[in-house]
């Protein structure tokens, strides 16, 4: 990953310094930079304009002010980074709120290691994609869409990436959905020929907006989204009538051979 793009510059927020010294220490390698600590949000915007991450760690809880305000401020004014909420709460409203407000994913307190690696890898993997995205020309862009698709994936990034591939292949995204009831509501009102389902969703999981999805819209083709390529989720997604699969994290080409896949069938 490191070899085509440099470090991502991470920008850590957390009155814990207990907690910014462990993630400093697990984040100083090949793949991350960190460029900034802040124990409040107070100087969070200008923080940000001058230290320019592409990833914000950024803690639920701060004296000042609560996270999900500080990650509308930051998607407001910087579209483009990626934040992941640091929180020791498991809550599930809270996770509906952070990801319809545009989180890219979840840090859960206390946290290990491999937590903070899974996820980190997964929003980093899809930052770099999409900065290279970002410099390409899209061959459709002065072209007619083929066809049309719903996405639905709880973390803000992997949406933007799943999106940016499929209009690089001349599929129109007519609708993006947060939680699975949302996705059904968008596939009913738009009708699109493909829709790509998240397993792990708040409110309504991919599975469970499938079975409604291919009972009221049987048109529509579905695909799950995966982290966890195990048989038991294959077997249960096929069974309820999944076309396809896509594994975490994305992978531009393969994502193209199997949405051209599904569309030709």
């Amino acid at each position: 990953m490191t070899q085509f793009l440099n470090k991502l510059r991470i920008l850590i927020v957390d009155d814990s310094i207990s907690i910014r010294s462990v993630l400093r220490a697990l984040l100083h390698n090949d793949e991350y930079e960190v460029v900034g600590e802040l124990a409040s949000g107070a100087k969070l915007i200008p923080t940000i304009a001058n230290l320019k991450p592409h990833i914000i760690c950024l803690d639920y809880n701060l004296p000042d002010t609560d996270g999900l305000t500080l990650l509308n401020q930051i998607h407001a004014n910087f579209p483009q980074i990626a934040v992941v909420m640091i929180t020791g709460s498991n809550n599930p409203e809270l996770e509906h709120t952070a990801a319809e407000a545009g989180t890219a994913g979840f840090i859960y307190k206390p946290f290990s290691q491999a937590q903070i690696i899974d996820v980190l890898h997964k929003v980093a993997h899809a930052q770099r994609l999409l900065m290279i995205a970002a410099k390409k020309r899209n061959p459709f862009e002065d072209k007619p869409f083929h066809a049309t698709a719903v996405v639905a994936d709880d973390s803000q990034t992997l949406r933007r990436l799943l999106i940016a591939i499929l209009s690089h292949m001349g599929v129109q995204v007519v609708g993006e959905a947060h939680h699975g009831k949302q996705a059904v509501e968008l596939v009913s009102t738009h009708k699109p020929d493909i829709v790509c389902l998240d397993f792990e969703m708040p409110v309504m999981n991919g599975l469970e907006a499938m079975k409604i999805i291919r009972n009221q819209n049987p048109l529509t083709k579905t695909v799950m989204i995966t982290a966890l390529a195990s048989r038991d989720i294959f077997n249960r997604a096929t069974s309820t009538g999944a076309q396809g699969y896509i594994i975490k994290p994305f992978h531009p080409d393969k994502v193209t051979q199997n949405i051209s896949r599904i569309l030709a069938c």
